[in-house]
């Protein structure tokens, strides 16, 4: 089935502020803090979404344990995986490196309930669970019943659930079926509507813009997410006119394909960076000039490493193709 090039696009960018938000130093810059603040408003949501919006729109007639057992095999075992990989590495690692999140060999039986090798694979146990959710929804009915539903749980004040990533779940699960329910609206024919009024496209950046650089982001960081699906999606329906052999839809398109393993792996290869980085500054704090250029060669080596890592050794082992969702 043909690929949503518009949404592999906003996938690609949303793996980027992925892996740009989850490099956090301690002498980071206020500016580097409030741009980060403002990529978490709505990265995982944008992220969500996409999930939703895919699922609906390439969804096959399946029996339930068929779906349920390809999403095991694409999501828990790289999971599992990936977790091993990453345990192992900070066990040998940990004494004579620096280590966000340090782990003891208990780290290999809770991996099975909490995502223990790193709080970011919350996302693959949060998806999981909405995966189990979204082939029972049937109707379109059912589906906007389900997305008034997480849109009320959502805000419940219950966010204590830590096994299997329920609180993450619980906060994520409406921007699933926001995804879901996008696509029974057959939203993305209207937006193609709209990109032919170009001048309706700038005034929506102007706008969200002029929102941004007039309030205060921790004031109305809930409605950011939304913005911020919207500005992304948005974008990604301009870049998508570009044409297939331009060497920015070409990078756009790579890291789309290898979402999954950049999300997996970005952080290792991120730490590794930090590390050195740590060292060659011997623990003094960065000009803003040096934090600039560390903060390049690390997010870079969160994403190209793991890009590496797919297109040269995974995708060429048939069992590491298989323990890694390929």
């Amino acid at each position: 089935m043909e690929r949503n090039v518009c949404l592999d696009i906003a996938k690609a960018i949303c793996i980027v502020l992925v892996v740009i938000g989850h490099y956090f130093p301690a002498d980071a810059p206020m500016w580097y803090v409030n741009f980060r603040f403002l990529i978490y408003t709505f990265h995982m949501p944008l992220f969500l979404f996409a999930s939703g919006y895919i699922y609906q729109s390439f969804k096959k007639e399946e029996s339930y344990m068929s779906f349920v057992m390809k999403k095991m095999r694409r999501l828990m075992v790289p999971y599992l995986a990936t977790s091993v990989v990453i345990i192992t590495i900070k066990l040998f690692t940990q004494s004579n490196l620096y280590v966000e999140h340090a782990v003891t060999w208990f780290s290999y039986v809770r991996m099975f309930y909490m995502p223990e090798a790193g709080y970011f694979l919350w996302f693959v146990w949060s998806l999981f669970s909405m995966f189990l959710i979204a082939p029972l929804l049937k109707t379109k009915a059912v589906r906007l019943s389900a997305f008034f539903i997480a849109l009320l749980i959502h805000y419940l004040p219950f966010d204590q659930m830590n096994v299997f990533a329920l609180s993450e779940t619980k906060r994520m699960f409406m921007w699933f079926m926001l995804g879901v329910f996008c696509c029974d609206l057959r939203i993305q024919e209207k937006i193609d509507v709209l990109k032919r009024k170009k001048y309706f496209l700038y005034l929506v950046i102007v706008v969200a813009f002029g929102f941004l650089a007039t309030y205060d982001m921790r004031e109305y960081a809930s409605c950011l997410s939304w913005l911020g699906i919207a500005l992304v999606m948005v974008a990604a329906s301009l870049l998508e006119k570009l044409p297939k052999r331009n060497g920015l839809m070409g990078a756009l398109l790579t890291l789309s394909t290898s979402s999954y393993i950049i999300y997996l792996f970005h952080t290792t290869f991120e730490g590794f960076a930090k590390s050195i980085v740590n060292k060659l500054s011997d623990g003094e704090v960065l000009s803003q000039m040096e934090f600039f250029f560390s903060a390049i060669i690390v997010i870079s080596c969160g994403v190209l490493f793991p890009i590496l890592l797919h297109k040269f050794v995974l995708v060429r082992n048939s069992c590491l193709k298989f323990l890694f969702g390929l």
